[in-house]
């Protein structure tokens, strides 16, 4: 009997699904640091892991490569992208614009429930004395997720998600080690949101996202230690 692929038995429809999974894992890796800037990625090795053909590897790979966050050299494959700040820095300026956008569609639309969870998470972070990229990054993405979500724009929570995600990775390359979390920042942007004023939630995350940009700019000039 001919094998079947995982592919083709579960039909084209699920093709898409089955390199979404691929490529969310490669996203873990890349973020857990386990593949660094320069390592080179195996595709056989990677499909093996994963479980996977390779031709999903393959196709997950060819996003990574679209975004940037890996590359192809000739004889050797495919290699993690070194960090750069200037990819970054041009995330963070697509973000700026569609998040600001978001807030303003999502303002007065998040319920007290989901705030007052939020607010939870946000104060309770605050109080620990270390905190993890992990952890933050898990209070973040809640608070820009609901907001995002709340646009009610499907296409535009997609954009934003993957271009967080891929803030994620360039930060975990960054600095892996360390977190900073604004608090009372990350406040005002909910309080903001969670009003009723569009121009006050839009200019709330617009500023919040332009403290990240500065931070980094002087962090890598040596502004700020």
């Amino acid at each position: 009997m001919t094998e079947v692929s995982p592919i083709s038995a579960a039909g084209e429809g699920a093709k898409p699904n089955l390199t979404e999974q691929v490529y969310d894992k490669l996203i873990q890796i890349l973020i857990s640091g386990e593949l660094r800037p320069g390592d080179v990625i195996v595709e056989r090795k990677i499909a093996e892991r994963l479980n996977a053909s390779r031709t999903p590897v393959r196709e997950a790979l060819g996003r990574l490569e679209a975004e940037r966050l890996v590359f192809k050299q000739p004889n050797r494959g495919v290699t993690v992208s070194p960090f750069s700040t200037e990819a970054l820095l041009e995330i963070l300026n697509v973000r700026q614009l569609l998040e600001a956008e978001a807030a303003r569609l999502a303002a007065g639309r998040l319920s007290a429930s989901k705030v007052e969870q939020i607010r939870d998470r946000i104060i309770e972070l605050g109080k620990q004395s270390t905190v993890s990229l992990a952890e933050t990054w898990e209070v973040d993405d809640m608070l820009h997720s609901t907001i995002a979500e709340a646009s009610g724009n499907a296409l535009l929570a997609e954009l934003i998600r993957d271009l967080r995600r891929r803030t994620h990775v360039f930060n975990a390359y960054r600095n892996p080690h360390e977190s900073r979390f604004n608090v009372k920042e990350s406040l005002h942007m909910l309080d903001a949101v969670a009003g009723d004023d569009p121009d006050a939630a839009r200019a709330a995350m617009s500023d919040h996202i332009s403290v990240v940009k500065t931070a980094i700019i002087n962090r890598l000039t040596g502004v700020i230690a």
